[in-house]
C-alpha cells in the first residue's frame, strides 16, 4: 500500500451513507478504505462482511497503541473509544486520512495535522468521479438530512443547489 492513502471510516460515516443509499457507491470510488476492529462491532446493520470482502481493511491497534488509547480516553471523554482508536492509529501511520462525522474527532485530528474529512467530501468525490448522477446525490443527501444525520446546513444547501441544477 505504499504511497496510497488509507481512508479510515468511523461509524457515523457509514451509517450516514447507508441512510442515503450510498454504501455501494463508496466502494465504486476505488480508494483504499479501512476502519478499526473496534468499530466493526458498531456496524452490525451495515453488513461489514460484505464490505470486508469488497476490500475494506480492518486495522487493529498494537498493544502499546491500545495503552495509548486508554491513556487518552479520559482526556477525550466526548469521543467514543472506538472513534478515538482511529486517531491513535493515524498518529502512527502517516499514510492515513480519517473520514468522520464527529466534530470533536475532526478537531482533534486537525490539531495534530492528521488529514480529516466527512461524508460530504466523499459525496463530492462521487460527483467528481461520476460514480452516481447529480440527481442521485441530491436525493441521497436529502434522505440523509430527513433521517436526522447532522450535516452542515450551508454546505448541504450549496450541494443541493449544484446537484439540482438543470
Amino acid at each position: 500500500m505504499s504511497g496510497e492513502i488509507l481512508h479510515l471510516l468511523d461509524s457515523s460515516v457509514l451509517f450516514t451513507l447507508q441512510d442515503g443509499g450510498l454504501v455501494s457507491s463508496l466502494l465504486d470510488l476505488h480508494i483504499s478504505l479501512g476502519t478499526m476492529d473496534l468499530i466493526l462491532a458498531e456496524w452490525k446493520s451495515v453488513l461489514p462482511n460484505h464490505l470486508i470482502s469488497a476490500g475494506l481493511q480492518v486495522k487493529p491497534l498494537t498493544g502499546p497503541q491500545l495503552a495509548e488509547l486508554f491513556h487518552l480516553a479520559p482526556t477525550y471523554k466526548r469521543i467514543s473509544p472506538a472513534d478515538l482508536s482511529l486517531y491513535v492509529y493515524a498518529l502512527h501511520h502517516p499514510d492515513c486520512m480519517i473520514i468522520t462525522g464527529d466534530r470533536r474527532l475532526r478537531s482533534l485530528c486537525a490539531d495534530h495535522n492528521i488529514p480529516v474529512h466527512g461524508v460530504l467530501w466523499l459525496m463530492d468525490m462521487m460527483d467528481e468521479r461520476g460514480v452516481v448522477s447529480d440527481s442521485y446525490l441530491a436525493d441521497a443527501l436529502e434522505e440523509m438530512i430527513t433521517k436526522g444525520n447532522f450535516l452542515p446546513e450551508g454546505d448541504c444547501d450549496e450541494r443541493l443547489m449544484r446537484w439540482r441544477e438543470p
